[in-house]
């Protein structure tokens, strides 16, 4: 009996430090895992039917061991060993349709071995000791995937490694799973768009059968994999809102930030539809322990030491189905503090506040401003401030939401068009600001405006909360001068 050993050939290519930049399919493949089952696809897989007994040429036999060693060399190009007009070429390719490129990419990759479907279970039989199998397949997206081999005779012994080709014939193995006996192979991990072969030897086998294939789960979101603490997404120095999804009942997204100045750290998990918040458990690491935070509530490390990190996991939620199209909203990173902030109306002659309340007061529009940082001062740059106005209560809130983006200095400012309107209420006064005194008749609406931040909603952050929920606003329709 031999024993298990299921090995990693180096570390996965780190993330991009930009959210925004970060895309996996730009990543070198990753290595694959042959230990954590729990993160197989979840995915039965259909017949494929029997394969033939195929074996593996002497020239590719050598080429996979060459590899096996990590002796392997990218071949240069056809265009580079010829002189040919590698220029001319490329600027032919950026005139042509992407789709006809596409097409065009996938047909001119000729695989080593002969290319099998995803998602398809397919049966080899007549195997010996010392047969070498390899097939070929293409993830058309990046993917979460379990590569199987199943099913051995009783006295087999399979083992299974998984090779990505560069489109040049270039290998590299991402991983071997070779468990004791006729032991079931999986390998797990997430993989981008590309080539793929199994790559299959008999340790023993007498006219022996196996199964194999690959389940394979597109529906990922950019930061997999993030599946274990040791494998959490790290977000940038930023107050980051980042769009991920639970894809089975097994995925795990594990995200850190570190808080390089010292600054507060905001954390704060939202849905991006309606009603889908119980799909997930939203917990945050207190250092011992994995504390659940509840839907709707927002948590704040005020201070933290210098290079601190605070560590967060969304799972799915065993108490409802697992919906994997729905997204969730994480917010996770500086904590943001508004410094300043005006909300300007034009031209009126003003309601005095004896006769009504009114902080704000405009007729056809309102100028708004603010400036945001984290609890050091740092800038916070590309968050979300909204102005939320409702120009005449009716019995219910009714807010419309304005939004404008940060620059490099935490500044955002914008305008909001009120239009006009009947009025509600009318009042009579006296104004004197021109110098002279004159009475006025106005017609007008009330309402009120807030300042939220859309990357973290929380109690305290803006103008406006549970307490004193807006600023008085008076929408003025119409003004006249009476004697």
């Amino acid at each position: 009996m031999k024993s298990k050993k299921a090995f990693m050939l180096g570390a996965a290519m780190a993330a991009s430090c930009f959210v925004s930049a970060f895309a996996l399919a730009e990543q070198y493949p990753q290595k694959l895992s042959a230990e954590a089952v729990r993160l197989a696809v979840d995915k039965a897989l259909k017949s494929g039917g029997k394969l033939e007994t195929t074996q593996v040429s002497t020239a590719l036999k050598q080429k996979l061991k060459a590899a096996m060693a990590g002796n392997s060399k990218p071949a240069q190009s056809k265009a580079a060993v010829s002189g040919a007009p590698v220029d001319v070429q490329v600027d032919a390719l950026n005139t042509a349709d992407p789709a006809q490129l596409k097409g065009s990419a996938i047909a001119a990759f000729t695989p080593l071995f002969p290319t099998l479907d995803i998602n398809t279970l397919y049966t080899v039989s007549g195997v010996e000791t010392g047969a070498q199998i390899a097939y070929h397949f293409n993830l058309p997206k990046n993917a979460r995937i379990q590569v199987q081999l199943l099913n051995q005779s009783a006295g087999t012994d399979m083992s299974l490694t998984l090779f990505h080709d560069d489109g040049q014939g270039n290998l590299t193995p991402l991983g071997t799973s070779d468990a004791a006996g006729n032991a079931d192979e999986y390998l797990n991990g997430v993989m981008p768009a590309g080539d793929y072969y199994w790559y299959m030897v008999a340790n023993t086998a007498s006219n022996a059968q196996f199964s194999f294939g690959v389940a394979v789960d597109s529906n990922i979101d950019a930061f997999e994999p993030n599946d274990t603490a040791q494998t959490a997404f790290a977000l940038p120095d930023a107050l980051n809102q980042v769009t991920g999804n639970i894809d089975s009942v097994n995925d795990v997204d594990y995200f850190d930030f570190t808080s390089l100045r010292g600054q507060g750290v905001a954390v704060y998990l939202d849905e991006e539809s309606t009603g889908a918040r119980n799909q997930w458990v939203f917990e945050r690491f207190d250092g011992n322990n994995w504390i659940v935070v509840q839907p709707e509530n927002t948590s704040t490390y005020p201070s933290v030491p210098v290079g601190y990190t605070v560590k967060v996991r969304v799972r799915a939620n065993p108490a409802v189905a697992l919906n994997p199209q729905a997204h969730y909203k994480l917010t996770l990173g500086s904590a943001p503090r508004l410094n300043q902030y005006d909300v300007i109306g034009d031209n009126v002659v003003r309601i005095p506040s004896s006769i009504f309340q009114l902080a704000t007061q405009a007729a056809r529009n309102l100028s708004w401003s603010t400036q945001w940082s984290d609890s050091t001062g740092e800038p916070l740059r590309g968050v979300t401030p909204v102005l939320r106005v409702d120009k005449q209560f009716s019995g219910a809130y009714n807010f419309v939401n304005y939004e404008a983006t940060t620059g490099i200095t935490g500044a955002a400012s914008g305008n909001v068009a009120l239009g006009t309107c009947s009025g509600d209420h009318n009042a009579i006064y006296p104004d004197s600001s021109s110098g002279q005194t004159y009475n006025w008749r106005t017609w007008f609406n009330d309402g009120g405006w807030r300042i939220e931040l859309k990357e973290f909603p929380g109690v305290g952050v803006g103008v406006g909360g549970n307490i004193v929920q807006y600023v008085s606003l008076g929408h003025i329709c119409s003004q006249t001068i009476v004697r």
